[in-house]
């Protein structure tokens, strides 16, 4: 499996097809049940739509999935530094870049920071600010990032919310499950997955995420959104209930010359759930000067 030494951890990626480079951030946050359904996991089928025309790259943020683990670097800037890292170990000097939903701050910062390796932006399902302050769940990651601070990961596991067993997700995820009609499976998941791993594993991870979460508080990137000078195209969801539909329009007004569409019917993480995103994706990237 390919794996490379990035700016201080283990980057797992994956390279496949030809052409122009394609680069995908993945949304969610470091936590057990996601390394545990890494393990398991099968490659994705709907990569092939970009694949066909694209060199297409996937890689799994710090902490997430097969990545490895660090105590540290989970900041924004940093983690975009990660994705310029990767570029260089593939000798690559500029992409098309989709950023989903939890990827989606890392997208923006990497367009503002390197403007000069990203030919076009997609923002999907994400929004300038994640976690704003009067949301109910940014008010309790504050209270659990408190208690991490002041009396350490046990105290914080301890504390932390009902029904939080392998990470905090289940606090925004419930409502899309129900919206899709997987609620049932889900809740499954969750439960087979609660017999695979120890106690001690899952407060490490609960705080990494927390810790990840955290980079993401008191970050309003409208000011990143207003200097992007890539050709960008933001797409949303009608049905997402993890990110509201006015937080991407609200983000592509914020974005000079950003185009915006809006798919009925569909939930988040609508790039790899949705075969016509993907085909307007690669519509956009033709369309703005890139004929594979």
């Amino acid at each position: 499996m390919p794996y490379a030494s990035i700016n201080g951890f283990k980057l797992f990626y994956d390279v496949q097809g030809e052409g122009d480079a394609v680069v995908f951030i993945h949304g969610g946050f470091p936590s057990i049940d996601m390394h545990l359904r890494a393990q398991s996991s099968g490659k994705w089928t709907w990569e092939t739509d970009f694949t066909s025309s694209y060199r297409f790259i996937t890689y799994d943020r710090r902490g997430c999935w097969r990545s490895s683990l660090p105590e540290t670097g989970y900041d924004l800037e940093n983690q975009a530094r990660d994705l310029s890292e990767l570029l260089d170990h593939l000798g690559m000097k500029e992409a098309h870049v989709i950023g989903s939903s939890a990827g989606g701050p890392i997208a923006i910062l990497f367009a503002t920071m390197y403007p000069e390796r990203v030919r076009t932006l997609v923002l999907a399902g994400t929004a300038a600010d994640l976690w704003p302050e009067e949301d109910p769940v940014t008010r309790i990651v504050i209270e659990q990032l408190k208690t991490l601070e002041e009396r350490g990961a046990a105290a914080a596991w301890d504390s932390r919310p009902e029904g939080v067993e392998l990470s905090l997700d289940i606090l925004w995820e419930r409502e899309e499950m129900k919206e899709r009609g997987a609620l049932a499976e889900y809740e499954d998941r969750i439960a087979q997955a609660l017999k695979r791993c120890g106690l001690r594993d899952r407060v490490l991870w609960y705080e990494t995420q927390l810790q990840a979460v955290g980079a993401y508080l008191d970050r309003d990137l409208t000011e990143e959104c207003a200097r992007i000078t890539a050709p960008t195209h933001v797409v949303h969801g009608s049905k997402d209930r993890e990110v509201p539909v006015d937080w991407g329009r609200d983000l592509a007004a914020k974005i000079p010359g950003a185009t915006f569409r809006l798919y009925s019917d569909e939930s988040h993480g609508l790039v790899h759930r949705c075969g016509a995103v993907r085909k307007d994706i690669i519509t956009f990237f033709h369309q703005n000067g890139t004929i594979p």
